[in-house]
């Protein structure tokens, strides 16, 4: 039989086929039963290849001869395309950064894309020094010259207040301040009175000098001199009261070993003020730093001061002679409280009970 074709046998009572069936041909010649054919005309059914067997045919399968890789598959982390959709692993991997000194950040500079985060890989990739532990973001970034933290700021967490320190005692001039961090020359402490004095500075030992050992605003002390300390025009300009029996030469001598000298009077108004306080004290006669033991009658202060200020007595000075120590000597230093606060010329190796010293030049008032 003709694969296309369909033979069918009809037993009827109708001599004539339906006019249906007009395409139909009869192949018998009885009116009583009749075979007609009918052409189906019915397409052929060709054959799917699927060689791996994954429900794919070939034709749409990107890896025919796997069952495991087809458009239905579920994409895995594993270097191929499972789903066939043209892309590997996507939305799977991961990008991660070496972390060599395994702070837990990584270096942005060495990077590759993995399925699984092996050790030694981070997916951080902010560590500005992956050969260094404590180099990292969320890092105290002090003072030591290094970005710590890795925000291109250096040092910015140990940035304070700082004053500068010349003499390297500790301690910093006031009036030379700034932001930054310490180091040889630049302090955390001010207040030193005199950065170019390392044995000046707060806290230092006081001692009987002519100045402010410890930048407390005081220059020396009776507590720390052997002699009274007074002060004028203020607590930085002291002067020593001194009552020890003395030449006038010795008492010279005994001034300088303080770093004081025999009083000079720059001034009238530092004279009288002077003469006031001797007059506190029950001796007489003071030594101050009057001589004209160079040339007779030329009359100057001992450390070559300008002479703004003189208070002779009635008739001094006379280089005069009488009941002095040594009667032929000539009368070549200056006392007060000869008459009342006024001078007298003596002999300057007589002794009297005392004498006034002063700061060194450099911190007498002016």
């Amino acid at each position: 039989m003709h694969p296309s074709r369909l033979w069918l046998v009809f037993l009827t009572a109708c001599a004539q086929p339906p006019k249906a069936e007009a395409n139909a041909q009869s192949s018998l010649g009885s009116s009583d039963t009749a075979v007609w054919a009918l052409d189906t005309a019915a397409a052929p059914i060709e054959s799917v290849s699927d060689r791996d067997g994954d429900g794919t045919p070939d034709a749409e399968d990107c890896a025919p001869e796997d069952p495991n890789v087809h458009p239905r598959a579920e994409e895995t982390c594993n270097d191929r395309d499972d789903n066939c959709d043209g892309a590997i692993d996507e939305g799977l991997r991961s990008t991660v950064y070496a972390d060599t000194d395994n702070d837990g950040y990584g270096d942005p500079t060495h990077e590759r894309t993995v399925c699984t985060v092996e050790a030694g890989w981070v997916r951080d990739n902010t560590d500005c020094d992956d050969t260094r532990a404590e180099i990292h973001p969320g890092q105290l970034d002090d003072c030591d010259g290094i970005d710590n933290d890795c925000d291109t700021v250096i040092d910015e967490a140990g940035t304070v207040d700082v004053w500068f320190d010349a003499d390297g005692d500790g301690w910093g001039d006031e009036a030379l301040s700034g932001t930054g961090c310490p180091d040889g020359l630049w302090v955390t402490q001010a207040g030193d009175c005199d950065d170019a004095n390392g044995d000046i500075h707060p806290g230092a030992t006081e001692v009987c000098n002519t100045v402010d050992d410890d930048c407390d605003g005081v220059a020396d002390s009776s507590a720390v001199c052997p002699c009274d300390v007074e002060y004028w025009p203020d607590t930085l300009h002291p002067y020593l009261f001194c009552t020890a029996e003395t030449d006038w030469q010795d008492a010279v001598d005994a001034c300088d070993a303080l770093g004081y000298a025999l009083v000079t009077f720059d001034s009238a108004a530092e004279g009288t003020w002077v003469e006031t306080v001797i007059f506190t004290y029950p001796d007489n006669y003071w030594w101050i730093g009057f001589t004209d033991a160079a040339s007779e009658g030329s009359w100057g202060w001992q450390d070559g001061s300008p002479v703004t200020y003189e208070n002779w007595a009635s008739s001094e000075p006379n280089n005069g002679h009488g009941h002095e120590c040594v009667a032929d000597s000539e009368e070549d230093c200056a006392m007060l409280k000869w008459s009342g606060a006024a001078w007298n010329d003596y002999p300057c190796g007589c002794d009297w009970p005392s004498s006034v010293c002063e700061g060194a030049s450099q911190y007498r008032p002016q």
